[in-house]
């Protein structure tokens, strides 16, 4: 997998640093999956486009990839 971001203000994982409000340059998903979003509220503009999140804690994702056990959202509208 390529390089991924994490938002510093909602702790949304993309491999795309455009894709979310505040990025920041994380290595491997080691760094933030397994643990939960330091910031549990999801920044609006990304609550209707995040299609995974993290069946072990909860981390909302972009791609499937950069979480561990990735389980397709179904986020209230």
């Amino acid at each position: 997998m390529k390089g991924l971001f994490e938002c510093s203000k909602c702790g949304v994982v993309a491999e795309i640093s455009e894709q979310l409000c505040e990025p920041l340059e994380r290595t491997d998903k080691q760094q933030y999956c397994g643990s939960a979003p330091e910031r549990g509220t999801l920044c609006e503009s990304m609550r209707e486009r995040l299609p995974f999140v993290c069946g072990a804690c909860g981390r909302p994702a972009k791609q499937a990839e950069a979480v561990c056990e990735p389980l397709v959202t179904a986020w209230p509208q």
